[in-house]
């Protein structure tokens, strides 16, 4: 059976997803909070085509998120998932994370001390999601499993809610919270994106070719060390020739055009050269495609012009 979004209904929110994951790849985000913004916008869309794949869309936003990392990952990726570094450096992230309305609530101003007692309230989601962990550790079950991702989606929430209110109050811009929300979505970003790439069962080791880099093509170099495989698919779009180059352009409602894609497990490793070959006038961003019935999350080289 195919993953969740692999089936044809899922293709609209699929296209969504994968335009907010592109947008942080191809345009200039110089502060961590505003990248974290787009990622967590990207796994809003994902919950909520999740809620509308199980007949769900009224399930609220932290359920949601919950549901998701339990049911949402591939379960041959949960392991990598709980076990990476990742999540290690979240868990470990000191100081604790603090739920910035539990603050509120309190009468927290920003120019004032916060006391032993309210930042240990305000901690308290971050200390259950390292119980939660220690728990894991102690004896690894699935019950264990389910309650660390349901604190990790619960504390990744309070994340959200954090840098989605910024740093203005009725007392003027709170900056060390500006400066705390910067620290932590820096450890957070990591784990949005492990979660992305294991939903999408790994896109960074499938690469989408239309051009120089094909089979008997002019660069087929490039890949000839790496041991993978070739797959026909279909994805949409259009391709211009332009100084003897081709240009291809996502439009998710335009024509099929036939393409490979080659699929190996050592091709993340090779993507930075390969940018590097491609140069200024590409970007690489993922799209979706089609191979056979089913659809798969893959790297492509999009022209950087209009078309």
């Amino acid at each position: 059976m195919p993953y969740w979004w692999q089936i044809e209904s899922m293709l609209g929110y699929l296209q969504e997803i994968l335009a907010h994951i592109n947008y942080t790849r191809t345009s200039p985000i110089y502060r961590k909070t505003e990248l974290c913004r787009y990622l967590f916008d990207a796994l809003n869309k994902m919950w909520t085509a999740f809620n509308d794949f199980q007949g769900k869309l009224e399930r609220a936003d932290i359920p949601s998120f919950r549901q998701l990392l339990i049911e949402g990952i591939p379960n041959k990726y949960i392991e990598e998932f709980i076990e990476g570094k990742e999540l290690q450096d979240l868990v470990n992230f000191e100081p604790p994370i603090m739920n910035h309305n539990t603050l509120r609530r309190r009468g927290y101003r920003p120019d004032r001390e916060i006391k032993p007692r309210l930042v240990k309230e305000a901690t308290d989601e971050h200390r259950q999601l390292v119980n939660a962990y220690r728990s894991y550790k102690e004896n690894s079950s699935d019950d264990t499993k389910e309650r660390f991702l349901k604190k990790t989606a619960q504390l990744l929430y309070i994340v959200r809610s954090n840098i989605a209110h910024g740093e203005k109050t009725p007392y003027g811009p709170d900056l060390k919270k500006a400066e705390r929300d910067e620290k932590v979505s820096g450890v957070v970003i990591p784990v949005l994106l492990k979660l992305l790439e294991l939903i999408f069962d790994k896109p960074d080791q499938k690469l989408i070719v239309y051009g120089t880099l094909a089979p008997d093509a002019h660069n087929e170099r490039l890949l000839e060390d790496i041991a993978g495989t070739w797959q026909d698919c279909k994805i949409r779009g259009k391709i211009i020739q332009c100084h003897g180059l081709k240009y291809f352009k996502w439009f998710p409602n335009a024509g099929e055009i036939d393409a490979k894609m080659f699929v190996s497990e050592s091709l993340s490793d090779k993507l930075p050269s390969i940018d590097q070959f491609e140069g200024e006038d590409y970007h690489r961003i993922l799209i979706p495609a089609k191979v056979g019935k089913h659809l798969v999350v893959a790297n492509i080289y999009e022209g950087k012009y209009d078309i």
